[in-house]
């Protein structure tokens, strides 16, 4: 992976939380799905982000506490997606 792809996958993470949240503007969601489809690591972590929200959504009722959040999203930031098969 060249320096300029791994700054490209960070800041795809920093914005994937944001862009599942469907707060990014057109220009930000442009660049996203544009590193999405040429990374397939990214999609990746895209997909198991997705994933694991609608499943999360079918199993509780109840809203999720913010420190349940947060350390998810820790969780998430750890993730090595570089090592998915």
């Amino acid at each position: 992976m060249t320096t300029g792809a791994h700054a490209a996958c960070a800041e795809a993470e920093q914005r994937l939380q944001a862009y599942v949240d469907r707060v990014l503007t057109t220009v930000e969601i442009a660049a996203i799905e544009a590193h999405l489809a040429a990374c397939p690591p990214c999609a990746r972590c895209y997909q198991l982000e997705t994933e694991m929200r609608a499943h999360l959504k079918r199993v509780c009722d109840e809203p999720c506490p913010d420190s349940l959040k947060t350390r998810l999203r820790n969780l998430c930031a750890e993730c090595d997606c570089d090592d998915a098969v």
